[in-house]
Parts: C-alpha cells; structure tokens; sequence
C-alpha cells in the first residue's frame, strides 16, 4: 500500500512537471506572433541606422515571445556587436541547442548552424583576467567584488572570463580596502595582484588638481549688437522717406497755386493747395529733424558704451524708442 501511494505521488509529480512545460513552452498567440514580427522589423531598423543598443532591446524583446532559434540568433549578434562577447556567447550556445521540431521552417535550422559557428568564433575572442590576493591573514574574510558584483571565494586566483574593456576590482578585509582599476583587451588573458597587507584605503588615483596661482583675467564676452541700432536707424530711414515725399508734394501743390496767382495776390481757389503746401513742408521738416536725431541715437548704439547701455535722459534711461508716423505728424514714443 505504501509502496502504491509513492508510485501515484510520483506519477503526480510527473504529470504536474509536464503540464507546467507545456504552460511554459505554450505556442504563442497570433497576436504576439504579430508583435514579434513588428519587434524584430524594428531591431533591423535600428541596426542599419547604427542604434546597436536599441535593436538588441527589440530582438530581446521579440525573443522572449517567440524563442525560436532565428530571434535567439539576432539577440546574439547585436550582443557580439555591443561588446558583450560573454553574453553572445552564451545566446548563440543556447540557441545552437534548441531541439529541432518536426516541419520546422527552414531558417531555423540555419540560424542554429549559424549560432553554433559564432558561439565557436567568440571563444577564442572572449579575455581572461585573474585576481590573486596577497597580503591576506588566516581567518580574515575578504569580500571581493568586480564591477559591482561579488566575486565568489572558488573564483579567486581561477581565471575569470569576462567582457573586453575596463573593469574595477575592488577587495575589502578587516579594515582595509584595496581599489585597482585594469583594462583588458579580446582574447587577452592578464593577471592582477591585490595587496591587502597594511591598512587604509587604496583609492584611484584623482584626477590632477588645475595649476596654482593668478587666474590669467578673461577677456569679456563679445558685446551683441545694441537694440538702439536698429532703432535709431530704423527711425532715421522713416524720417527720410516722410521728408522727402512730404516735401516733393509740398513744392508740388506750391508750384500749382503760384500758377494761379498774379504777383502776391492768388485767388481763394488757391487756398487749400497753399495750406497744404504749408503742412507738407512742416510735417517734411520735423521728419527730417526725427531722421537726423534716429542716426544719432543708431550711431549711439553702434559705437557707444560695450555695455550698449541705452542713453539716459533728465527722466532716466531710455528702455524703448520706436517713431509714430502719423497724418501730418511724425515723433518717437518711447519707455523710460
């Protein structure tokens, strides 16, 4: 009986094991299949616009969906691409052994081929760097860490497969702490020494402090052009052209009433033309006065002050200045 009930404990164990693979291995849904279509569309993309990093987070991606042996594959090369030759290495072997299934496309079949010739090219490539401890009393525990993760005891003084680049090894016992910075290069297999003897902490070393006396004075930032530039001479060019059309038809409507006239004596029809005449030639003269005082204050701006501080007035600075043209009449509003 007993014997019975281990036998169907077993045959339980069993079957829940299965159920739960088959769960975990589920054939994807027609809609993940069209996510991972588009994910991996996606990754090409990147890839041939040079965005290594954000194509291996969309094959990723496309992988965790699908896991056949053509989206393991591209995860694995963008991983080659990025440096990270540990980690394609392990993608190209995990996809090298993805069992074959009947009917099966193709490129599957190639894409594990492929995965298996890359995962042997890499090994090769793939640097080698051993830490040996010194200095290091019995009994004391060290904790030893690489790039911020804990080096277990059985990998001190073992050669450590590891990316290319540089690399941090920092070693912490009784006090003491030990900081070594080292690069190593594809297919290099180097060696470090980690002294522990003494005490204190062993720190990189900074960076050298900037020289010591008199700061050489700097020269002060290029002034901008000032504002009043261009609305001095902004003024001025307005004040020219009023002028001068107000004057041609001041002399014009004179010239059409002296037609008119027998000596000093015109005919009342000769009134208006003779009035107008008289505040053409008015309004002709302010505006040339308003364009001789905008090129001063446009020839202010321009050779002035660095500063292109804006003149001052009995009132105080001037903070705006633009002319107001108007029917007879031409001046400057302004802020102070």
């Amino acid at each position: 009986m007993a014997g019975m009930m281990r036998g169907l404990a077993a045959w339980t164990t069993i079957v829940a094991i299965s159920v739960s693979s088959a769960s975990a291995f589920a054939e994807p849904t027609a809609a993940e299949k069209e996510t991972a279509r588009a994910l991996m569309k996606d990754g090409r993309t990147k890839r041939e616009s040079g965005d290594h990093k954000g194509a291996l987070e969309s094959f990723t991606a496309a992988d965790n969906i699908m896991r056949v042996p053509t989206t393991g594959l591209e995860v694995g090369r963008e991983q080659q691409e990025l440096g990270l030759l540990v980690e394609a290495r392990d993608t190209f072997l995990r996809v090298s052994r993805i069992p074959e299934q009947p009917g099966e496309p193709g490129p599957f079949k190639e894409a594990r081929t492929q995965a298996a010739e890359l995962a042997t090219s890499l090994e090769s490539r793939i640097p080698s760097l051993k830490i040996v401890l010194v200095g290091v009393s019995a009994g004391v525990a060290v904790t030893l860490t690489l790039d911020g993760t804990n080096v277990p005891p059985a990998m001190v003084n073992v050669p450590r497969k590891l990316n290319p680049g540089a690399h941090r090894v920092i070693a912490v016992g009784k006090g003491v702490k030990r900081t070594v910075d080292v690069e190593v290069k594809e297919g290099e297999t180097k060696e470090i020494t980690v002294d522990l003897a003494g005490a204190g902490t062993d720190e990189p070393e900074p960076a050298a402090p900037a020289p010591s006396g008199p700061k050489k004075p700097e020269a002060p930032p290029p002034a901008g052009t000032s504002p009043l530039v261009y609305v001095g001479f902004g003024v001025a060019g307005v004040g020219l052209v009023v002028g001068s059309v107000t004057g041609l038809l001041a002399m014009s409507k004179t010239n059409t009433a002296k037609e008119q006239c027998e000596g000093t004596r015109c005919p009342p029809a000769t009134h208006d033309d003779l009035a107008g005449a008289r505040t053409m030639s008015t309004v002709s003269t302010v505006s040339f006065i308003a364009a001789a005082v905008g090129a001063g204050v446009g020839i202010y701006g321009l050779f002035g002050s660095g500063t292109a501080e804006p003149p001052k007035t009995a009132i105080g600075p001037i903070r705006q200045l633009q002319p107001t043209v108007g029917l007879g009449t031409l001046g400057f509003s302004g802020a102070f």
